[in-house]
């Protein structure tokens, strides 16, 4: 990789740096730096952590995960003379269905009654390919996160990031390059939808990876790491 500007790593709902681990360890980048938007609690809370990481006058690639694809869109559209590329794993930037609103607002309701535990291995079925889901270095790391950051972080993303605006145009009207990773058998975030928001940006790049669910980085963490290097590398 001979890229020298940062590269910013943003996490996705309920996730902190383990799920970028694996990949990390699989790269080599000499200016990384992670958004730990566990930390916040509202959308200007995830925002401000990003802006935190940036120097002025300088250019970051940005790289986010399901949530932290959102936040990075978002970040994206309001500094985007500070962004040299933006890589978007698991997210659509076309926002979310009416079914995925009406999800989120019955687990808010549950959470917010103590009715459900995100540490439910059966919460987490549709995230994990089935052929992962004995894995410890998936499941048991993606439990352990949700039993860390407690129902309470859950509550928060969600909340945050619930609507989310439609970034299509904007990633269209964007002069730098838009990479788009999506996994064939994600359950959460279609492959389809990617391939359609793919197909709605000129100048999008869209990159395939197999035997995988939503948690695609640690489920193929060699696939992203090759991928994100090359998506980088610009």
């Amino acid at each position: 990789m001979t890229t020298s500007a940062p590269v910013l790593f943003l996490p996705g709902t309920l996730c902190d740096e383990r799920v970028w681990l694996p990949v990390w360890q699989r790269m080599k980048i000499s200016q990384r730096r992670y958004v730990p938007l566990q930390w916040a609690a509202t959308k200007d809370d995830m925002l401000a952590l990003t802006s935190d990481r940036v120097i002025q006058d300088e250019k970051v690639h940005l790289v986010g995960y399901s949530m932290g694809g959102y936040i990075a869109a978002l970040w994206a559209s309001q500094n985007m003379e500070h962004v040299a590329s933006i890589t978007l794993i698991g997210y659509d930037a076309k926002g979310l269905s009416t079914e995925e609103i009406a999800r989120r607002k019955q687990m808010v309701t549950m959470l917010s009654n103590g009715d459900f535990k995100p540490e439910n291995p059966a919460y987490f079925a549709r995230f994990v390919h089935p052929t992962h889901q004995e894995n410890a270095d998936v499941m048991g790391v993606v439990q352990s996160m949700a039993e860390d950051l407690g129902k309470n972080t859950l509550l928060a993303h969600t909340q945050a990031t619930t609507p989310r605006e439609d970034f299509v145009k904007a990633l269209v009207k964007s002069k730098v390059p838009v990479n788009i990773i999506a996994a064939t058998d994600d359950e959460i975030v279609p492959f389809a939808s990617l391939q359609t928001m793919a197909d709605s940006i000129p100048s999008a790049n869209i990159y395939k990876v197999e035997n995988a669910g939503h948690m695609m980085l640690m489920e193929q963490p060699e696939k992203l790491a090759t991928l994100l290097s090359n998506c980088i590398d610009v």
